[in-house]
């Protein structure tokens, strides 16, 4: 049943082009649904199609364009999640849901037949983390705010709140038929593996963790730093992956993308598990299935990405971005044992981030 879930998605969300909206017809649509009047200029984005809006009243937006398989309970999930969180912790800094002129949190559009759902929110100032060095002290407060946000989270749910998400690692073992699109044997063996372990060893534990909504997707580019302090957060973006799951997955996510592929590839990654802890105490069984959540995160992303790749060679670029760093990532896992592995994590929680400084 699963597998079925996982075709479907795959077929239906990744082998759908995002909106090829131009900049002027972004701006029609913020006029007109909006009240926005604003020059459109497109942002990045793996299946939707954002574009920040520069209004005339001096104040920025986003206009984020869905996938035309995007579903309206999602859509609804994805906004009401942002109000929670806004209600629950109003320091928390995140973008806030614009309504349009009928008050309404989305609205709705057809082209060539398709029709997509338009969201406006906020503009939060700030660099992206990605491609700056993360020092100690930012990767702690990265901890922490996750943390927070998923405190801000924990009584919040929705019918929308499960949708058959890629992303979702909990689905992970519906992405085996995706390992032909991964070229490199000595890779295709070391992903193979990972993912024979996840589905005999980690899925069937993660029926006993702490479940609720998850952001699912700190990576180095959904985190904002302040441009004149860049070790100073003022920013965590797109929730376009939110999920309900197991909560150490949210941990896991924002682990893969710290981690070094030097001889101690967890080292970066400590004091962010650290800053985690601090706010919200890790289980024991959380520890121990850490790392191989974060091994089952990179070769989601290799998959992925590979799969992609073959489809849209037009995005290669975008597509790419973290591939080589993945499997760097992945590699030097190998070499770490699960007892040294929990040792590091305990030790990181039980001393804190100031240890690594």
């Amino acid at each position: 049943m699963e597998k079925d879930i996982t075709r479907k998605v795959i077929q239906q969300v990744l082998t759908t082009t995002p909106p090829g909206l131009s900049g002027a017809d972004a701006a029609r649509i913020a006029a007109r649904h909006f009240g926005i009047r604003a020059q459109a200029r497109p942002l990045v984005s793996e299946r939707d199609q954002n574009f920040r809006l520069d209004a005339k009243d001096g104040n920025r937006y986003v206009l984020k364009i869905s996938n035309a398989a995007e579903r309206k309970e999602v859509i609804e999930f994805h906004n009401q999640a942002l109000q929670h969180v806004a209600l629950k912790d109003a320091s928390l800094p995140l973008p806030r849901v614009v309504p349009d002129l009928g008050g309404q949190l989305d609205c709705r559009f057809t082209r060539d037949g398709r029709t997509h759902f338009v969201r406006v929110y906020s503009w939060l100032e700030g660099a992206q983390l990605d491609g700056s060095e993360v020092g100690v002290q930012l990767a702690a407060d990265m901890g922490r705010l996750l943390a927070r946000l998923g405190l801000a989270l924990s009584d919040f749910d929705h019918p929308g709140s499960n949708p058959p998400l890629l992303w979702d690692m909990k689905r992970a073992a519906g992405l085996r038929e995706l390992l032909p699109c991964i070229e490199e044997p000595g890779l295709l063996k070391v992903i193979t593996a990972t993912l024979d372990h996840f589905e005999t060893q980690v899925l069937p534990a993660l029926e006993s963790l702490r479940k609720q909504v998850i952001h699912n997707d700190m990576n180095p580019g959904n985190v904002l730093v302040e441009k004149g302090d860049p070790n100073r957060i003022s920013g965590l973006i797109d929730f376009g992956d939110l999920v309900r799951s197991p909560l150490i997955i949210d941990l896991a996510v924002a682990v893969a993308y710290q981690l070094d592929n030097g001889r101690d590839p967890l080292a970066g990654a400590l004091p962010l598990i650290a800053g985690y802890h601090s706010i919200c105490p890790l289980q024991r069984i959380e520890m121990e299935l850490l790392t191989d959540l974060v091994r089952t995160r990179l070769i989601t992303s290799l998959l992925i990405a590979s799969y992609r790749v073959r489809l849209f060679p037009e995005n290669r670029d975008y597509l790419m971005i973290s591939f080589n760093s993945a499997r760097d990532f992945l590699i030097a896992l190998e070499g770490l044992s699960a007892g040294e592995a929990l040792r590091r994590i305990q030790d990181a929680c039980r001393h804190g981030e100031m240890e690594y400084e």
